[in-house]
């Protein structure tokens, strides 16, 4: 059974993914940030219909409907202390450059951006009732859980626009919204989320996202990762790491996919 109390956002990982999901390599393709204020996730329904007929006295001779079913759900996410990279990594925006060829500021553009979009994956806290079971024996000792879990959830978004931005004599905040989409080719994902034995190793999802799911939510005892260097986007490798034996997928003789995502390169966020 699955007790989830969602208590604060603790932590937002945003990876570069195409239109159906894919991880993509690239310089400046991921970020883990601290800088985030909420994050709402709202679906949006194709509603029930109903379907009647009536005979020609007009007393209803048919009488049935069809069941309603999610389409997508909206994304609001509000960002504080923004870096530029992270907006130009949700919408696609040119980042304006000093002389020196660092990242100080962005600059709009007319079309909004569908051709890929990001995973998003959030850690909330909370502590359940179940956090802490009472020991059957010692195995636990080689267990490397600190004893808690955390609220995961992740989703997949495009077409993110920026929100109304007010400077007045208060804190103005960054605002995103865009909606989800099915990542089938996510699959277990490139990042070590969940347990995968006993002992607590960290590992990927154990069940690949399939092409009819747009939302995971669940419980895992894995620590979320630190914040990427100055919470700046870093450089995403995918080919170049998973390497036989380490498939992402699998591999060309039926090998099956890594159960545990292969370390990215050390973080130097790109100008």
């Amino acid at each position: 059974m699955a007790v989830f109390p969602v208590v604060k956002g603790t932590r937002l990982r945003a990876t570069k993914v195409n239109s159906c999901g894919l991880p993509v390599s690239g310089n400046a393709n991921y970020a883990v940030t601290e800088g985030w204020v909420s994050l709402a996730i709202s679906p949006v329904m194709q509603e029930a219909e109903e379907l009647e007929q009536r005979n020609a006295e007009g007393r209803v001779c048919v009488a049935d409907r069809t069941p309603p079913e999610r389409k997508y759900y909206n994304l609001t996410l509000t960002l504080c202390q923004v870096n530029t990279c992270l907006i130009t990594l949700f919408n696609g925006w040119e980042q304006e450059l000093d002389w020196e060829g660092n990242a100080v500021g962005v600059r709009d553009q007319r079309r909004v951006e569908s051709d890929y979009g990001v995973a998003l994956e959030v850690w909330a806290g909370g502590k359940a009732g179940n956090d802490c079971p009472t020991p059957e024996d010692d195995s636990i000792f080689a267990s490397a859980s600190t004893g808690k879990s955390y609220g995961y959830f992740l989703t997949f978004g495009t077409e993110f626009t920026l929100g109304d931005i007010e400077i007045a004599a208060s804190v103005a905040n960054f605002t995103l919204t865009g909606i989800t989409f099915a990542g089938p080719q996510w699959g277990r994902g490139p990042w070590n989320v969940v347990p995968i034995d006993a002992d607590n190793t960290a590992g990927r999802l154990l069940t690949p996202v399939t092409d009819d799911q747009h939302l995971v939510i669940q419980r895992t005892p894995i620590a979320p990762p630190e914040p990427t260097p100055g919470e700046e986007c870093c450089p995403l490798n995918i080919g170049s790491v998973f390497t036989a034996p380490n498939f992402y997928f699998g591999g060309p003789a039926n090998e099956p996919a890594a159960d545990v995502a292969p370390a990215q390169d050390a973080c130097v966020p790109t100008p």
